[in-house]
């Protein structure tokens, strides 16, 4: 089976329409991800709402001023056998 001249160009013109389309989407995004908002959905825009926001977050502590639980303790003293064992600093 052999294809004559003009199936030829067609499906050449098929493969750079194509080639274009995946450009043109691939370029479409990467810009959606540059200017992406926190809180924006791929497709839809920017949440309405107080949803979203945490008022305190700028007032809270970077961390809790509160007494080592059980568990960091534990966390803790793993660590450190941890880095003993890797001949590390204590």
């Amino acid at each position: 089976m052999l294809l004559n001249i003009w199936q030829i160009l067609i499906l050449i013109g098929c493969g750079v329409i194509g080639t274009l389309v995946g450009a043109l989407v691939g370029g479409w995004l990467v810009f959606k991800s540059k200017t992406a908002v926190l809180g924006e959905s791929f497709l839809g825009g920017i949440p309405k709402g107080e949803v979203y926001s945490i008022p305190d977050a700028l007032k809270a502590a970077e961390f809790p001023e509160e007494e080592e639980s059980v568990a960091q303790e534990n966390v803790l003293t793993r660590t450190q056998k941890f880095l003993k064992t890797l001949g590390g600093k204590e």
